[in-house]
């Protein structure tokens, strides 16, 4: 029996992510970010995909269901929008979905 291919590691140094507030300034191409404005916590699922529709739509129904366990009304529209913009990019994903993820 042949060994195994060595498998690579996902890192988590692919992409660095930064809400857009914290673009300062965008001009001719290059965009400047605040200082420690990094988002650490982040983890970017890109729509190209194959895997991505499936994940989103867990994920929008996740929340869904969430929408069942609180009372306050506010709380519960915050998730029902969070639910549908999550669908949403599950089915954009679904018509955009063309390649398996790398690392």
């Amino acid at each position: 029996m042949e060994p195994l291919a060595e498998v690579p590691t996902p890192h988590d140094d692919k992409y660095v992510v930064f809400k857009r507030d914290d673009v300062i300034k965008i001009s001719e191409g290059y965009a400047t970010f605040s200082t420690g404005s990094e988002i650490d916590d982040a983890v970017v699922i890109r729509r190209q995909d194959f895997f991505a529709a499936p994940a989103l739509a867990t994920y929008a129904g996740i929340v869904g269901m969430a929408t069942h366990l609180t009372d306050d009304p506010k709380r519960r529209a915050q998730f029902v929008a969070i639910a549908d913009y999550f669908q949403r990019q599950s089915e954009i994903a679904g018509d955009e979905a063309w390649k398996f993820p790398d690392v």
